[in-house]
């Protein structure tokens, strides 16, 4: 009987994932209507997913859609090459080189999905990223470099998008974000300091494929004032890895084409 009604709830959860993925964002009656279940145990359901990241509310609104988690899961299984597996090397060497936290990202239409993470020692951590968290383009350093090299136009509607989602008196302005992408494309890295949480501040650099497609961004996050002290030598630790990790894609990407 136990083992029946686990199935029968591992079911349930896995019905009210499906209905999501068909169409999201959705309201708690339109699901718990969809896969035929009274609104309490949908509730409970989409609560329970929430906490662990899977379903996230809509911004603004009372409805739900798919979160970071299975969007950081459903990246990887299209990717041909595992990003994650050839960056972990890169943030922990970050990590220890720095005593912060090295972050590794991926663009997902407007917003960047966190898919790599290594924590330093030093006490003061920006923990409010995690592994499946998810920024707008331009809010973070690593977003920044997401968003930095697009072609002009795409960027252009997507910081306008951005800066219509920020609340009245954010530093993430227009003219702000487009400042900080023309020095980023000038130095090579992006650089930002008490934009989305005061105190704190990040520098980030796009990674490329063979092709030259920025296809990840690899980022440190720490007290503003850590960053700003060490510009230098934490832009070049990430520049040094970010071309270690584009090495390694490339030659995987080489290595698949041969195995065809």
């Amino acid at each position: 009987m136990a083992r029946a009604s686990a199935s029968s709830s591992i079911q349930k959860v896995c019905a009210v994932l499906r209905t999501l993925s068909q169409r999201s964002p959705q309201r708690l009656t339109e699901i718990a209507r969809s896969v035929s279940l009274n609104k309490t145990t949908a509730l409970r359901i989409l609560g329970e997913l929430t906490q662990e990241g899977f379903v996230q509310r809509a911004a603004n609104s009372k409805s739900y859609e798919l979160g970071g988690e299975l969007r950081a899961m459903a990246a990887q299984t299209r990717r041909p090459v595992d990003i994650v597996e050839l960056a972990q090397p890169s943030l922990l060497r970050l990590a220890e080189k720095s005593a912060d936290t090295a972050l590794l990202s991926i663009r997902r239409e407007m917003e960047a999905v966190y898919i790599g993470r290594a924590v330093g020692t030093h006490p003061l951590q920006p923990s409010y990223i995690n592994v499946g968290s998810r920024r707008l383009l331009g809010v973070g350093a690593g977003s920044l470099a997401l968003l930095g090299w697009l072609p002009d136009a795409e960027m252009n509607t997507i910081i306008d998008i951005v800066v219509s989602r920020q609340q009245a008196g954010s530093r993430i302005t227009r003219n702000f974000l487009k400042e900080r992408i023309r020095v980023a494309r000038k130095c090579g890295y992006t650089f930002l300091i008490d934009a989305a949480i005061r105190g704190m501040g990040g520098i980030g650099v796009p990674v490329r494929d063979e092709n030259g497609e920025v296809i990840a961004a690899l980022s440190i996050g720490a007290a503003s004032d850590r960053i700003v002290s060490r510009e230098s030598m934490l832009s070049s630790a990430l520049l040094q890895e970010a071309r270690l990790i584009a090495r390694g894609v490339a030659e995987r990407q080489a290595a698949a084409r041969r195995s065809r």
